[in-house]
């Protein structure tokens, strides 16, 4: 047992662990994205504030070289700022703080990065500057430049980066080992939904799925499949029952089949009259048989859904002597009474006969080949509505009577049930399966209707059909 868990615990682990590393992969690209903008972000802001210091700077030069104190110009500027003014014509230096700086393009509108390898004996240049043409008597050029190896903020930004790599590392590891514990929580609706499933097979269908009270989408996909195991269950049991029945049904004629041929191999066949008893009675299974068969077939298809239903509008009158014809062509004695209260029905109009045909040979079979049979069709009364019946409108109530002996109580509880027959022995005596009202049921109840049975205050039977 321990052998064939451990593939679904391994399953379940990885699963947990593969959701956790994903969870933490997509929190180290958000983590990177964030700090790339922050970055970026900051560094924007830097830069235009050294771009305003520098231009500020340049200001400060031009209107002290206007008022000529370019000499004392070195007091008003920042200690972090260098700068030089030069004649454009001759390039000649007439005030710097910085020896070293160099004489570079003409930037009006911005402070623009230079570098230049191997500058110094010591290290590479790399400044920002601003430098524009002023005139002042003469055209002049005013430079100002930082030193962004040695700027606060640019070493600042610089150094978030690596900053960021070292708090991210233990933060992924954070994540993934909550992200693990949290999903490893979170899957234990579908661990407890695996053990049950591991329990329900095809001899076993009882067990549900587990569902909880958090009406969350586990909760939903449990119930889901408890919904399709409850519709399997019931998909087995009528299979079963059907194989069942078959099964059961199916041994008297089989049984009646064998005997017959055991005596046709013993002396029938130089028997004239034994075997032609023997031949009639072996055909006489074999369609007993196969009416069993294809009413049992009838009944699945019925209950499965797999018979579609043609309403048709139907005359009552025209239907009832279509029943009559058709039940005097094989027990001409019946005699009929007909009461219409609703001129046209809406219905299968095929399937009805069948039913009705099943239950007026019923009556011939029981009352006898002198019985009297009222056929009534009634619009519908809500006190009237059985208590299993749809409401709906227009609704009415077929009922087709007897004057026979009616039916004993004990029976009316078991008349639509498979395979019950209403003689005392339950043989086959009275003829046929039992399978006659059982089958009317399913139609009627395919057609969307309900059926019962009542007796009647003269003793006769009483079988009522509400249909929509």
């Amino acid at each position: 047992m321990q052998a064939s868990d451990s593939p679904v615990r391994q399953l379940r682990i990885s699963t947990v662990r593969q959701l956790s590393l994903r969870f933490s992969l997509l929190f180290a690209v958000m983590i990177a994205l964030f700090s790339a903008g922050i970055i970026v972000l900051l560094r924007s802001g830097v830069r235009q504030q050294q771009n305003r210091e520098l231009i500020s700077a340049a200001r400060i030069i031009a209107e002290a070289l206007k008022n000529g104190r370019v000499q004392e110009i070195d007091a008003e500027l920042p200690y972090y700022i260098t700068f030089s003014v030069y004649q454009s014509g001759t390039q000649e230096v007439i005030a710097t703080n910085d020896p070293f700086l160099p004489m570079l393009p003409v930037t009006p509108r911005r402070a623009e990065r230079y570098t230049a390898k191997q500058y110094f004996i010591d290290g590479d240049l790399n400044i920002l500057y601003y430098a524009v043409s002023v005139h002042a008597g003469e055209a002049y050029v005013i430079q100002t430049a930082l030193n962004m190896d040695s700027d606060t903020a640019e070493s600042i930004i610089s150094g978030i980066p690596s900053i960021l790599a070292v708090v991210t590392v233990p933060l992924l590891l954070l994540s993934y080992i909550a992200v693990f514990f949290m999903t490893k929580r979170t899957m234990r609706s579908v661990r407890a939904m695996t053990d049950a499933a591991k329990n329900i097979s095809g001899s076993n269908l009882t067990d549900r799925l587990p569902v909880t009270d958090k009406d969350d989408d586990f909760d939903v996909l449990a119930k889901t499949l408890n919904d399709l195991l409850s519709r399997l269950q019931t998909d087995f049991e009528r299979e079963r029952r059907f194989t069942a029945d078959v099964s059961h049904e199916l041994k008297t004629p089989l049984a009646v089949i064998l005997g017959h041929a055991n005596l046709l191999r013993r002396w029938g066949k130089h028997d004239p009259d034994r075997l032609e008893k023997s031949l009639s009675a072996l055909i006489r299974e074999a369609h007993s048989m196969e009416a069993i068969i294809e009413n049992l077939l009838q009944m699945t298809r019925l209950e499965n859904g797999h018979i579609r239903i043609h309403k048709t509008p139907v005359p009552v009158a025209e239907f009832f002597t279509r029943l009559i014809d058709s039940t005097q062509s094989y027990a001409p004695n019946v005699s009929f009474t007909e009461s219409i209260g609703v001129p046209t029905i809406y219905t299968d109009e095929a399937l009805l006969h069948q039913v009705c045909t099943i239950i007026i040979s019923n009556s011939v079979k029981f009352a006898g080949e002198y019985t009297h049979i009222e056929l009534s069709v009634q619009p519908l009364l809500e006190a009237e509505r059985l208590p299993d019946a749809p409401a709906s409108e227009g609704a009415y109530i077929i009922s087709i009577s007897d004057n026979g002996p009616g039916i004993a109580q004990d029976i009316l509880l078991h008349i639509f049930e498979r395979f019950y027959r209403g003689d005392a022995a339950h043989t086959r005596g009275a003829g046929g399966a039992g399978l006659g009202l059982s089958i009317a049921a399913s139609i009627v109840h395919a057609l969307g209707g309900s059926i019962s049975a009542v007796n009647t205050q003269d003793t006769g039977a009483c079988i009522m059909l509400q249909l929509p």
